[in-house]
């Protein structure tokens, strides 16, 4: 059973997707149909469609889907200290309050650094 606090807690990133994404459809019409994207290795600079900004919240997603997964079932994970049965409730809850955070922490400089370069200017 997840708790109250941990199910409002990881609401936030969601909230966060939900601004980012309302903010980036209401500029939607002013940024320009191509944009400057920066690549990895030896290609360091081309352009691309302005769809591309949307990548980021799709991405954020994910990942949030698969930690959610990760905080439904906290016993899969195989701790390297010995797990206690008196200190189960508290520990498992320790982990999913980390992994929340992780989240929250992942939500906001994701699309902080990706939206910034474009849609603040």
């Amino acid at each position: 059973m997840i708790p109250k606090s941990i199910r409002y807690l990881f609401s936030i990133p969601f909230a966060i997707i939900v601004c980012y994404s309302v903010y980036l459809v209401s500029k939607y019409s002013s940024i320009p149909d191509i944009i400057p994207i920066q690549g990895y290795g030896k290609t360091t600079g081309g352009s691309g469609s302005k769809l591309f900004l949307f990548s980021p919240i799709i991405l954020n997603l994910i990942i949030l889907l698969f930690i959610w997964k990760i905080i439904k079932n906290p016993g899969k994970i195989n701790f390297t200290f010995e797990n206690k049965d008196e200190n189960h409730k508290k520990e498992t809850f320790t982990v999913q309050l980390v992994l929340v955070i992780i989240a929250i922490f992942v939500t906001i400089f994701t699309t902080l650094l990706l939206f910034s370069d474009v849609v603040y200017k």
